[in-house]
């Protein structure tokens, strides 16, 4: 699998294409989108062109050695840190479900090893909306005085729930939900090809998501949107962010009640960690956007 192979998100691989022809490669990324739509993918894919000796025009081999190190996930020179890598690393028993400063620190020594065989070390952290507190505050600090040839990829579903610190420090690359035209073409081709969306049930939330149309206008069509939206817990809390990144953000306006409103928006998806009342937080949310709609403010 190459770039060329990546389906829907060709905004995203011409930003990194584009640098990778140019020598203008940042030291630190953030890959942010819904959930199973090709961000990790994507980020393999990267690290192939950053390490392959035989790229053509930011394309990958995909078929030396070191493409095929990167793709089995077993170069000297990358890491892939998930929860399985953290499980590995720290020896514990069971899988966290955030990510410790220990880690970070594992990090932080490897990126200032010397490199092994290639040209540049390549980190890809994925979760990484779950960084603890001080584990964030760690990364900050790598991320402020980066090692030469050292590129770092943040992988998240909830960019609002990363520092703004930590944001601030890194290059935004946005991937786009899938519309049903490329989710019929990926399902039609492979197995294979099912990590690219993550999941059967994260191509089922794409099209639950396809098939939501709100009217802001209407309370009563408000209370039956969201009531189909918390049928599923776990789509409640995917529509949330998918509606603030891709609907919202997308129609931005500088004025103190959107600020305010993202802000609370970030709370909303702290809150679904926990036993709450999922209906009331979703009607909350569209009752809110509602009224900025009839502010103009959206």
């Amino acid at each position: 699998m190459s770039f060329k192979k990546i389906l829907g998100q060709q905004q995203a691989v011409d930003i990194l294409l584009n640098e990778l022809r140019n020598n203008t490669v940042k030291h630190s990324y953030i890959f942010f989108g819904v959930k199973g739509v090709g961000k990790k993918s994507t980020a393999i894919e990267f690290a192939k062109s950053l390490l392959c000796q035989y790229k053509k025009d930011g394309y990958s081999c995909d078929i030396c050695e070191d493409c095929k190190k990167v793709s089995e996930n077993i170069h000297p020179d990358v890491i892939l840190v998930d929860f399985d890598f953290q499980q590995r690393l720290l020896q514990k028993p069971q899988k966290s479900t955030t990510i410790s400063i220990d880690t970070i620190r594992y990090i932080k020594q490897f990126c200032s090893l010397s490199k092994f065989c290639s040209s540049y070390k390549v980190v890809i952290i994925d979760h990484a909306e779950t960084l603890q507190r001080d584990a964030a505050n760690s990364l900050l600090k790598l991320l402020e005085e980066p090692p030469n040839n050292c590129v770092i990829i943040l992988i998240t579903t909830s960019l609002g729930l990363l520092p703004k610190t930590v944001v601030s420090r890194c290059e935004l690359i946005k991937f786009l939900p899938l519309n049903k035209k490329v989710l019929s073409q990926i399902l039609s081709l492979d197995k294979n090809y099912l990590p690219v969306l993550g999941s059967v049930e994260e191509c089922r939330y794409i099209e639950q998501l396809n098939n939501i149309d709100i009217n802001f206008f209407s309370l009563s069509d408000i209370q039956l949107c969201s009531e189909k939206i918390v049928e599923d817990k776990k789509f409640a809390e995917y529509f949330l962010v998918w509606y603030t990144e891709n609907i919202l953000l997308a129609n931005f306006r500088n004025s103190e009640d959107w600020s305010k409103f993202l802000d609370e928006i970030e709370s909303y998806i702290k809150q679904f960690r926990f036993n709450v009342n999922y209906q009331l937080l979703i009607e909350t949310f569209l009752l809110k956007t509602s009224l900025l709609c009839n502010k103009n403010i959206l």
